[in-house]
């Protein structure tokens, strides 16, 4: 009796467990960018895309935050590739130059996205991401597709060389934040037809604008002795949360 051949019982089976994944991650994304992280249940993600299992979200990904991970991380290859072809040639001995690259490398693979026709769920979904997961997309994402990430991060430190390299670290985060928010909710509003906040201005001076923000807010000097002594005269309850340390970048 001739023997099976696993492979060939076992390749469609894969074949159609990965469309399954697929097909969960696309409605999972469309989802939580229409509706939101908290309102949007893994059962809710399962009807949606027409899967009778109730435990089929579990089987593929466990619980919620390991969906959002998963949607984050099959991106991020993409855009990890996209930012290190942008700051490939970043010349640190030309500093102004230098921070424009970096910028565009911070803003431009996500920018992109605004031109996909019919809109863009995934742009919208890491606008809900950012302020509405209980982890940081910083924190999810670390050691994943983030060698860019950390070249910038370095990058600035040679260019910013009057910034301790903890002030380097809370700026990347907080520019990172304004993208990330900023072009999701632009999306949001672009696809409501409302030409209103973030979303006034064409698409080309919103992206050339958010560049030059981000250069000065990297280029910005660091806050004086003098400035940092006001904190003395503020309310003790606002002196405890300035001295929390920041989210990481890297």
């Amino acid at each position: 009796m001739p023997k099976s051949d696993p492979t060939k019982s076992e390749t469609p089976r894969n074949a159609r467990g990965d469309a399954v994944r697929t097909r969960l991650l696309d409605v999972a994304e469309r989802l939580f960018a229409e509706k939101g992280i908290d309102v949007v249940s893994l059962n809710s993600i399962a009807r949606e895309a027409n899967q009778l299992n109730a435990s089929v979200m579990q089987y593929h990904f466990g619980t919620k935050m390991q969906v959002i991970e998963a949607i984050l991380e099959r991106r991020m290859e993409e855009l990890n590739r996209r930012r290190s072809e942008l700051i490939a040639n970043v010349d640190v001995n030309d500093p102004a130059n230098a921070l424009h690259q970096i910028a565009e490398a911070m803003v431009l693979p996500f920018a992109e996205h605004l031109f996909t026709e019919g809109g863009s769920t995934y742009l919208r979904f890491v606008a809900q991401v950012t302020f509405n997961a209980d982890q940081s997309v910083f924190e999810m994402m670390r050691g994943k597709h983030d060698s860019a990430v950390r070249r910038i991060a370095e990058l600035v430190q040679q260019v910013c060389i009057d910034l301790q390299p903890e002030v380097v670290r809370h700026r990347l985060a907080v520019v990172t934040n304004l993208v990330l928010f900023t072009i999701g909710e632009r999306e949001k509003l672009r696809m409501a037809g409302r030409r209103t906040g973030v979303a006034r201005l064409a698409s080309a001076e919103f992206i050339v604008d958010l560049v030059e923000m981000i250069v000065g807010a990297l280029m910005a000097p660091a806050a004086p002795p003098e400035r940092l002594a006001r904190l003395a005269r503020l309310p003790a309850a606002v002196r405890r949360g300035a001295s929390q340390p920041a989210g990481e970048l890297v």
